[in-house]
């Protein structure tokens, strides 16, 4: 079984082990499991009071967002992987769609029926670049990635803990603490993109974000449900972003080989190297000069 589950050829193989590669597996099965303990704990525990909801796979969800580098080899099972964890996000989606039809709440409805439409075509183009077309990620995930994931969810999470246990505002499973860890994970890379496209969904995809939060804030203060719905809007949309943003950076049109950056990293250590040296040389060669014209003035 473990030369099925390995990382590409050409990705990077520094500070990848197989817990490292295990982890990958596991954790975006693991958080889908907790987005439907989430969905039908809100199913069959609402209430007035709303003391948790969605706090879990709220933690876990981007782990959701990195199963597109998921290490395993064999295309079967790849396919077969993808289609399970469409499968178990649908069910949760589903938890909430109940939800919401027995409210009669149709704006969420139509919400949550984007997010399922949104997971059957990211699904579908996963399994076309990794299954069919056998194309290899160019946002690699290393172990070191993993940690900083981590650590930065402890900060982020001091933050936003206030709304899961306010007993007035309910939130349920937020996907704005992933986007944060994950743009920041995206830039990394932004020397490598090429074309209008991937850049101006970088962009786009930040600003969305960043509405998204701004609007759950003043939700949490003024609890006017115009807040609440934009910011489940634009949390849709910030999902759409950053799944394109996964999807674009499979072709090779929208992202430089590695190859090709650090021979320009290389050219550009070089110059900035000749310059400092023809610098030196412009200094030594005025100085005699400046020397000389002080003799003379004396």
């Amino acid at each position: 079984m473990p030369h099925r589950f390995r990382l590409p050829l050409r990705a990077p193989k520094e500070g990848q082990d197989s817990f490292f590669l295990w982890s990958m597996v596991i954790l975006p099965i693991v958080a889908d499991g907790s987005y439907i303990f989430d969905a039908y704990y809100y199913l069959f525990h609402d209430a007035h009071i709303h003391r948790y909801q969605g706090l879990i796979s709220t933690i876990l969800v981007v782990f959701t967002y990195l199963r597109y580098c998921v290490p395993i080899a064999s295309h079967r099972i790849l396919a077969g992987y993808y289609i399970l964890l469409c499968l178990l996000t649908e069910t949760g989606t589903i938890g909430y769609l109940i939800v919401y039809c027995k409210k009669q709440n149709y704006i969420d409805i139509m919400i949550y029926s984007g997010w399922a439409v949104l997971e059957l075509i990211t699904t579908c183009f996963l399994i076309y670049y990794r299954v069919y077309c056998h194309c290899q990620p160019n946002f690699h995930v290393e172990s070191k990635h993993l940690f900083h994931f981590i650590s930065r969810l402890e900060v982020i999470l001091a933050i936003f803990i206030p709304f899961f246990i306010s007993n007035t505002s309910p939130v349920l499973t937020k996907h704005s603490i992933a986007f944060f860890l994950l743009f920041e994970f995206f830039s990394d890379s932004y020397c490598r993109f090429q074309g209008f496209w991937i850049k101006s969904n970088l962009y786009i995809f930040v600003c969305a974000v960043t509405v998204c939060v701004a609007t759950e804030w003043i939700y949490a203060n003024e609890h006017k449900e115009v807040y609440e719905v934009l910011s489940s809007v634009f949390e849709l949309i910030s999902a759409v972003l950053c799944n394109t943003l996964i999807i674009l950076q499979f072709s090779p049109y929208h992202f430089k080989p590695l190859s090709l950056s650090r021979i320009a990293r290389k050219r550009r250590r070089i110059q900035q190297t000749n310059d400092k040296e023809t610098r030196i040389e412009m200094g030594s060669d005025t100085e005699p000069e400046d020397e000389k014209l002080n003799r003379d003035t004396h």
